[in-house]
């Protein structure tokens, strides 16, 4: 078997190539920049391409029309991206290049595309999102994945096996740099105030990056048509999360609460029964556990030294 991956060296692109690795998969990774040799190996079965994939190279059409499955990956990522020029940025590298993608592939090859838990605009009310929700994007990150889910349902009406992935929020080692959990551990050993958008009581599905890349190579090798939420089916609050920082770090980090923006919403959590139907099981987080890996740190977790130490200062 032979998985492409494309995003390959992205936060959870090296997780899933990680993944195929250890299953003895062959996999050819492809993204415009590097992917890391610590992900990739020397006698690891890994062919990398080096190539965006708008230029149409032609290894990286040839990869996607050869494989035995595809986990499509790239993308603009950042809900909070304000930035110049980010709109095009988002139909460039979510939408275009999904459409190459979608349209490159077999129909008859299993083709995960990654789409996100933006699309649902939060839980509503409390309740757990599921994936037959109509979708209420807020923001222009969520906008372009929905427009990227469109074009999968185009190709899944055309008999594609396209599975549609929408990940919840995912944490570990390699997050990037703009991502809550990482900005907080690098304010805190920094010591600089901790930002909070809106309040340490919003909660978020929080699924450990390990879990999520199993999940999708399993996603890959069943075919499965069709949106599929990945994540636990439980919240954590930003306090929670907060006492996890402070309890890797032995610090006390000062916590400033800034407004928040329409796109960060109060609450998200995953409706699970259709991955479990599918899988047999659902991740589950140790937040302790995966703050300290993503802080580099041994395993062990002091959860209790440092709970409801935080100094709250409001804007």
């Amino acid at each position: 078997m032979a998985v492409v991956v494309t995003g390959a060296a992205g936060f959870i692109g090296r997780a899933v190539v990680g993944r195929l690795v250890r299953d003895g998969v062959r996999v050819v990774a492809v993204d415009r920049r590097p992917v890391p040799v610590p992900a990739v190996g020397v006698r690891s079965g890994v062919r990398v391409l080096t190539a965006d994939l708008l230029d149409r190279d032609g290894e990286v059409t040839d990869a996607l029309r050869d494989a035995d499955a595809v986990v499509h990956l790239a993308g603009c990522p950042g809900v909070r991206d304000g930035g110049t020029g980010v709109a095009r940025r988002r139909a460039r590298d979510n939408v275009e290049a999904a459409a190459r993608v979608l349209d490159t592939v077999p129909d008859r090859v299993p083709l995960v595309v990654a789409s996100s838990s933006s699309v649902y605009g939060g839980a509503r009310g409390g309740r757990p999102s599921v994936e037959g929700d109509p979708l209420a994007p807020r923001g222009g990150y969520a906008r372009s994945k929905v427009a990227v889910e469109a074009l999968c349902a185009e190709h899944l009406a055309a008999g594609a096996r396209v599975t549609v992935a929408r990940p919840f929020t995912v944490a570990g080692e390699g997050q990037r740099p703009d991502m809550a959990l990482s900005r907080w551990l690098a304010a805190t050993r920094g010591g600089r105030p901790v930002h909070v958008f809106g309040s340490t009581q919003r909660r978020r599905d929080l699924t450990d990056v390990r879990q999520v890349a199993t999940v999708l190579v399993a996603l890959a090798r069943l075919g499965e048509p069709g949106p599929v939420n990945i994540g636990t089916g439980a919240s954590h609050s930003l306090a929670e999360l907060l006492d996890a920082v402070s309890a890797a770090l032995g610090v006390r980090p000062r916590v400033e609460v800034l407004p928040a923006a329409d796109e960060e919403v109060v609450e998200t959590l995953a409706d699970t029964r259709r991955l479990r139907s599918l899988l047999g099981w659902v991740p589950s987080t140790d937040l302790g556990a995966v703050v300290r890996r993503q802080a580099g740190l041994p395993a062990r977790v002091d959860a209790d030294r440092w709970r409801g130490r935080r100094e709250v200062v409001p804007a």
